[in-house]
């Protein structure tokens, strides 16, 4: 077992083509004929997958007990944040539970009737599609479809991600750095306690008001779908630069992921821009290169069409400005990584890298899509996963004293945000299965409600012709979850 391992091209062409088989997929959720859908799931991902095969040197392999291990750490991630039903799950899931029922109960295409007009899900669906097939009207199964599908993603990415690292001591430090990457939101918290009286210790993330950066335990629990897709898009980019993998895989890896996470693409946007004039100036590139992203566009040029229908009613535009509370994100949030990052003078360091993602968090505050502060947090993924890795190295390379010092102090009080999220999972009883579909769940969740435009896309928005076979029930039940979904552990009813 020691010495066994698995080729990293091998677990990339697994990683692209289970990417590339949602964005077929979504071609049966718009009404394509099984057949044909059913034809083209089984060609184009297996041909994008070996497309990654050959243009990915061979020698570099993974350890299956790396792998085993980050396999590992990937299912008590995603149990502990709710999936599988096990452990309490975040209000977001209350929609995205009723998504998933919602694809998994009815024929494909399906629409709602809302606002006084045929209205069709236009969200980033690509989390649900397999667990919905798989799962179909069955609510355990699909559960424990998407347990299972998203264990698949989490652990590649995590199994792949080692070969960015040399050596067993860089391997867990990069884990635990990546696990318990976060802000010092401790700090923010008690400062924000001291000033309002009202900090909120069971979701500490909060306390800049309305200025968040994630850490990366939140994103596992809250928003799996974007976080999964801006580390594929961050893990791509780091193994170009290594020169593990062509820069077309990480092209590729774009388009594929937005199905999953369209913010993400904001994110990556200055990064893809770097890497297609370096790549451009230093003719690092092929014929294949351009074979992997011609395909992988054309896979997921109906996402990026569907994605589109209606978009523009969302809305957007500069974030109201807190500058006493975007200094302090910045101060806690940004500073206490790049301050050794920009000072490291090794040679081992990508500092263009580190700037255009320090350009990149220092900006994204200052923008918004939508109603709320979806923009900064979720295209921030990438540059944020980038900065983690970046931190993981230079933690396996410094010497110094002061250095140990600061970095135990920077991810001890940063893991007090995860430990946080942990710990709710314990302390709240699991999340009660969904009864009513997303339009009856939509003004009745816990959360932000926000216009049905930012799920829903009247059917004549869409550029091409989709006709329902199927319309979500307009009766919903008074009640839909049964109990409260923030019930502690204690008061849990049991039969």
């Amino acid at each position: 077992m020691a010495r066994a391992s698995a080729p990293l091209r091998g677990l990339l062409a697994v990683l692209i083509a289970s990417f590339a088989l949602d964005n077929v997929l979504l071609l049966g959720f718009l009404g394509w004929p099984p057949l044909l859908v059913a034809a083209l799931a089984a060609i184009l991902p297996f041909a994008l997958a070996c497309l990654v095969w050959k243009s990915v040197p061979g020698e570099r392999r993974i350890g299956v007990p790396t792998i085993l291990i980050c396999f590992a750490v990937t299912v008590i991630l995603l149990i502990l944040g709710g999936e599988g039903r096990l452990f309490y799950a975040t209000a977001d899931w209350q929609i995205r539970d009723a998504v998933l029922a919602d694809m998994g109960n009815h024929h494909w295409p399906f629409d709602y009737w809302l606002d006084g007009s045929s209205k069709l899900l236009r969200a980033p669906v690509g989390m649900y599609l397999v667990p919905a097939l798989l799962g179909g009207s069955n609510q355990i199964g699909r559960d424990w479809a998407l347990l299972a599908h998203n264990m698949l993603v989490l652990g590649l990415l995590l199994s792949i991600g080692s070969a960015l690292f040399e050596g067993r001591r860089g391997k867990w430090i990069a884990l635990i750095v990546f696990v318990m990457f976060s802000g010092l939101d401790v700090i923010g918290n008690l400062i924000n306690d001291a000033a309002t009286g009202a900090a909120d210790w069971d979701h500490i993330e909060r306390w800049a008001a309305n200025y968040q950066y994630s850490s990366h335990i939140t994103q596992i629990f809250w928003v799996p779908q974007h976080a999964f897709a801006g580390w594929t898009a961050a893990l791509t980019y780091m193994l170009w630069r290594k020169g593990v993998a062509p820069i077309g895989l990480f092209a590729a890896s774009l388009p594929l992921a937005a199905l999953w996470s369209p913010l993400i693409l904001f994110g990556a946007l200055p990064f893809a821009v770097f890497a297609g004039v370096r790549a451009l100036l230093t003719r690092a590139w092929n014929w294949r290169d351009i074979l992997i992203c011609g395909l992988a566009v054309l896979l997921a040029m109906p996402a990026l069409l569907y994605l589109s229908a209606g978009a523009t009613s969302v809305g957007g535009g500069l974030f109201p400005m807190n500058p006493s509370a975007y200094v302090l994100l910045l101060l806690l949030e940004v500073a206490p990584f790049f301050r050794p990052l920009l000072r490291d003078q090794d040679g081992a360091s990508d500092h263009a890298t580190t700037l255009i993602a320090g350009l990149c968090l220092l900006l994204m505050p200052l923008w918004a899509i939508g109603m709320s502060n979806d923009f900064q947090m979720r295209a921030s993924i990438m540059p944020l996963a980038l900065v983690a890795v970046a931190f993981a190295r230079w933690a396996d390379r410094v010497e110094s004293r002061s250095g140990k010092a600061w970095f135990l102090v920077v991810i001890t009080l940063g893991s007090v945000t995860g430990t946080a999220e942990i710990a709710r999972a314990f302390r709240l009883a699991p999340s009660p299965a969904p009864r009513c579909s997303l339009a009856g769940v939509w003004h009745r969740q816990t959360g932000f409600a926000v216009a049905h435009d930012s799920y829903f896309a009247a059917r004549n928005a869409f550029p091409i012709r989709i006709d329902p076979r199927q319309r979500v029930g307009s009766a919903q039940p008074t009640d839909c979850w049964g109990r409260s979904w923030n019930m502690p552990l204690h008061r849990q009813e049991h039969p």
